[in-house]
């Protein structure tokens, strides 16, 4: 896939701002005034995707306008700006004036009238542009559109894989940039839903698949919580029970399952015969013997003597006929 781009580095010095007004006001919807129309210097790469558009710019300071006339001939996009480096202003109509720096973001509605400022030379942004209708459905989505937001690790990561991705652009099949396009829906779903969540059924089953294994390894700490792996996993409680839900479970509720299944895996094992139940109750993760018992007894219709009986029964030989 072609990447368009234009740079005031390509063009002629008397010509250089009027040539890069005409290619980019139609091609970013923008107009751009250079603060210092000698020393102005601007670049911009956009790649097209389906459902999604990529781009990157550096410039040096100037306004950049976005006309009601050039708002009204766009698409109902929602383009997320990343700042990599200097800082930018930022005034759409209906919004709050913004600066950001780096570790900000900022959610632009396309179709909404607006101005914005580059204040420092070389300040220099990466830009995801979205269908509105992707985003559409998630709760409280209109309190993100026109605000600065911190850059967390959900919003860092898409980030990270939209960047490698218009790196690679042009080397990728068709087939290979609808997939990732898809990917990229679902990390913004999952970065607009680390405020308020909503069903992410592609990067949730990824995050949760890593989720459980990391608590597989850790069933034997008794202070095992949600809190804990929320926290290792550098996402809100709130956000891991959602998940948990999605699959019509919990996370105590997986825990207590996981714990049990370990318990009776070495309750059946012949080697560890000479073990006591306390002690593979508490390997396992419970400090209450009496709610061990209970909890097995519920889960595998016998208790942990029945089936440690059964697992020795089954290795003494059948004597011949």
């Amino acid at each position: 896939m072609t990447i368009i781009s234009v740079s005031t580095s390509d063009l002629t010095t008397r010509a250089r701002v009027s040539a890069f007004q005409a290619t980019v006001a139609p091609l970013c919807r923008l107009e751009f005034t250079p603060d210092d129309p000698e020393s102005f210097s601007s670049a911009t790469a956009v790649g097209l995707m389906p459902e999604a558009t990529l781009a990157w710019g550096r410039h040096s300071p100037c306004r950049a306008e976005r006309t009601a006339e050039l708002a009204a001939g766009g698409s109902d996009n929602v383009m997320i700006h990343f700042l990599r480096r200097g800082a930018f202003w930022m005034k759409q109509q209906g919004g709050a004036e913004v600066i950001c720096e780096p570790g900000h973001i900022y959610i632009d509605p396309n179709e909404i009238a607006g101005t914005s400022r580059f204040l420092v030379d070389g300040t220099e942004g990466f830009y995801i542009s979205l269908p509105r209708s992707l985003i559409r459905g998630l709760r409280g989505i209109n309190d993100h559109l026109r605000q600065r937001l911190d850059l967390t690790p959900e919003w860092r990561l898409l980030q990270r894989y939209g960047e490698a991705l218009f790196d690679e652009l042009d080397a990728l099949t068709p087939d290979q940039i609808a997939l990732s396009s898809r990917h990229l829906h679902d990390l913004t779903l999952s970065a607009f839903g680390s405020r308020d969540p909503g069903p992410l059924p592609g990067t949730m089953a990824a995050r949760l698949r890593l989720i459980k294994e990391d608590i597989a390894g850790l069933l034997s700490q008794h202070d095992l919580s949600p809190d804990l792996i929320a926290a290792r996993h550098g996402i809100s409680t709130r956000y891991l029970r959602m998940m948990f839900a999605e699959e019509k479970s919990s996370f105590r509720a997986h825990v207590l399952e996981e714990r049990l299944r370990q318990a009776h895996a070495a309750l059946s094992a012949p080697e560890a015969a000479g073990r006591a139940i306390s002690d593979i109750a508490g390997a396992s993760g419970f400090s209450d013997l009496s709610w061990f018992n209970l909890s097995y007894r519920r889960r595998f219709g016998q208790t942990p003597r029945e089936t440690r009986a059964e697992a020795m029964l089954a290795t003494i030989p059948r004597a011949a006929n």
